[in-house]
């Protein structure tokens, strides 16, 4: 199921037909074997099993491709580098460091590291993450395509801040775009994962063979979930986006400096209006002193010092204390479904 359907229908509807249960919920397969000859043609649940068919059925719809989905995001990465088997990967600073971690771990392997505007060649690989964790800078996706493809070099885009919501990389010429379904996909913060949505289905068809060797599959109650948490995706983004471009307006004539889309004064601001449908529900900011910004998450009364992004609670982070390379004196935050007045009223005394 696809066009002519909108990304909010799809994101209910894409999965019909894949079991022939007339359910209205989807149910559990907690069974890791098949029967021998079964009509479905399922066989051992490392392979295959219906609970994941129906998260990647609504997935590839809403991203325009066929989704592949992992344990974890950092699985989805991995999956991604070892499918390309670059020779170079050209990757911006900045951004989530394990992703830097995961390339520097292939270079025993013969794999490089390089500046995103390096010269590429034949079989290289460009990673953008856009928007970037955590100061939500850009990346103009189709441009990058554009130069890639000129070069015989592929693109995979790391989009789990934007959701298929807000950016379809792969209608902006990516051949792959990467979530990590442990954030706003799932949406609760419950459910581990991470997904791989390919252009071609030759290639997705090659993701699962090499997802199957790997083992690197998602289980069957944190794909359930994550199934049950796209269900409300569109409208979770769209409000939570809707109050972080409050709390970001209001935070910024009172703090160093916010990072948020919405905000004329974010370098990303005129890109975000033509490669993107809204700001997002991610913002950073930046305080005075070090001092001061590991202790603002301990003076917030309703959101919760913690990693991790995109849950119906909305979150602060020092993201120092995960990421060696962010500035001390930044603060990620991740905006929730909370009342927007109650969220700068929390901030308002934590900042008084």
């Amino acid at each position: 199921m696809n066009a002519p359907f909108g990304p909010d229908t799809l994101a209910i509807h894409a999965d019909i037909g894949i079991e022939p249960d007339p359910d209205v919920a989807p149910p559990l397969h907690l069974a890791t074997t098949f029967a021998a000859d079964s009509p479905s043609g399922l066989v051992y649940s490392r392979a295959d099993q219906p609970t994941r068919q129906r998260l990647e059925a609504v997935l590839g719809a809403l991203e325009g491709g066929e989704a592949v989905t992992y344990a974890s995001g950092q699985a989805a990465t991995m999956a991604a580098l070892l499918h390309f088997k670059p020779r170079q990967v050209a990757i911006g600073r900045g951004g989530y460091h394990l992703t830097h971690a995961a390339v520097e771990s292939l270079r025993p392997f013969g794999v490089t590291a390089v500046a995103l505007d390096a010269p590429l060649g034949p079989g290289d690989l460009v990673w953008l993450e856009t928007p970037k964790n955590p100061t939500c800078e850009l990346q103009d996706i189709a441009a990058h395509a554009d130069r890639a493809h000129a070069s015989g070099a592929s693109l995979v885009v790391d989009s789990t801040f934007a959701t298929p919501v807000l950016q379809n990389p792969l209608a902006l010429g990516a051949d792959v775009v990467m979530h990590s379904t442990t954030k706003f996909l799932s949406g609760h913060s419950d459910a581990l994962g991470g997904v791989l949505v390919a252009r071609a289905p030759d290639a997705a068809e090659r993701l699962r063979q090499e997802r199957t060797v790997s083992g690197a599959v998602p289980g069957a109650l944190e794909t359930w979930l994550t199934l049950r948490g796209v269900r409300t995706l569109a409208v979770r983004v769209r409000r939570q986006t809707e109050t972080a471009s409050r709390l970001a307006a209001w935070l910024e004539p009172r703090v160093a400096r916010v990072w948020h889309l919405s905000l004329a004064s974010h370098p990303g601001h005129s890109l975000s209006l033509r490669q993107m449908r809204g700001p997002g529900a991610i913002l950073s900011i930046e305080l005075r002193d070090e001092q001061s910004a590991r202790a603002l998450p301990e003076r917030l009364k309703l959101i919760q010092s913690a990693t991790s992004l995109g849950g119906v609670e909305s979150l602060v982070e020092w993201r120092r204390r995960q990421d060696p390379e962010a500035a001390p004196t930044l603060l990620r935050i991740s905006v929730g479904l909370e009342e927007p007045d109650d969220l700068i009223a929390d901030f308002a005394q934590a900042l008084g």
